[in-house]
Order: C-alpha cells, then sequence, then structure tokens
C-alpha cells in the first residue's frame, strides 16, 4: 500500500516540474518571438497541469488538514514564514490557472487553440487578468527560489553542514 505521504510528495514534486515549466515557457513567449508560439503551447499545457494539480492539493490539504512539520523545532518566526511560503505556493498555481483561464476567455482564444492554432500574444497581453497572471508568476518565482534556498539549507543543517552523502550502516 502507498503511503499518503508518498502519494503527497509525488504530488509536489509533480506540481514543481509543471510549475517551473510553466514559468519557463511563459517567460519565453515573451521574450523569443521566434519560437512564441512553441513556448505558448507548452506554457498552456503545463500551466494547466500545474494548475489542477495544484487544485487537488489544495483540497486534500484542506481536508486532510495541515502535514506535520518535517523540520526539528524551529522558532516561531521561522515556523510562521514556512506555513506562509506553503500557503502561497498551494494557492499561487491557482491564481495563475484562474487568472489564465481568465484571459482565454476575455479574448475569445480558447477555441482557436483547442482547434490547434496559436492566438495573438498582443491580444492576450492586452487583458485584465494579463496583470494579475505576471505578478502572480513572479511571486511564484519568488516563493519557489526562496523555498528551494530553504530546503538547501535545511538539508544541509540537518547533516551538520557537509556536502558529501552520509555513509550507509552495515549491521551484521
Amino acid at each position: 500500500m502507498v503511503r499518503a505521504d508518498s502519494k503527497n510528495r509525488t504530488l509536489h514534486w509533480l506540481i514543481a516540474v509543471f510549475v517551473a515549466l510553466a514559468l519557463a515557457t511563459g517567460y519565453g513567449a515573451q521574450q523569443i518571438q521566434s519560437f512564441s508560439g512553441e513556448f505558448l503551447r507548452v506554457h498552456l499545457a503545463a500551466g494547466l497541469l500545474a494548475g489542477l494539480l495544484s487544485l487537488v492539493r489544495l483540497a486534500v490539504w484542506l481536508v486532510a488538514g495541515e502535514q506535520a512539520s518535517t523540520l526539528a523545532r524551529q522558532s516561531k518566526g521561522i515556523n510562521w514564514a514556512a506555513k506562509t511560503v506553503h500557503g502561497f505556493l498551494r494557492v499561487l498555481p491557482v491564481v495563475l490557472l484562474v487568472s489564465g483561464v481568465g484571459m482565454l476567455g476575455l479574448t475569445g482564444a480558447a477555441p482557436e487553440i483547442l482547434s490547434g492554432n496559436i492566438p495573438d500574444p498582443e491580444l492576450l497581453a492586452q487583458t485584465p487578468p494579463q496583470s494579475l497572471h505576471h505578478r502572480a508568476a513572479f511571486a511564484l518565482l519568488i516563493l519557489m527560489t526562496g523555498h528551494i534556498a530553504a530546503a538547501i539549507w535545511h538539508r544541509l543543517a540537518e547533516r551538520g553542514w557537509k556536502l558529501e552523502k552520509e555513509p550507509e550502516s552495515t549491521t551484521s
């Protein structure tokens, strides 16, 4: 039987990969015009998957409650920061999903995309949810970077600041 922790970890990493892919291709679609159509196509698929998986994770979090902390005792400030960052990391992909769908709905680009065509990026850029979408994406990038840095910091602290792998114990 697969444990709930294993399922949560799998969901966590799937969301992380799809979010990173959506952020990178969204940026690429804005910056590299010659590939903007291809980037936008991947961005939409990765963003949709990240948003839907985040909805599942958010529902699990709301129904099952908060996971126990994986860290040793920390100060109240660190615990507050961790809870705040984790909350935003759960909610922001959903905000991006809603604002992205809003951009497609307001421009009427959804049928165009479903038929295999790429909408004009300038048309998408003129919609009201575009500002929210870009700001939420930037916030998510900053929070992900901080989250990754904190995870590395905690992992190194657990190992006594050693970079090498812990030796495996041998029992006879």
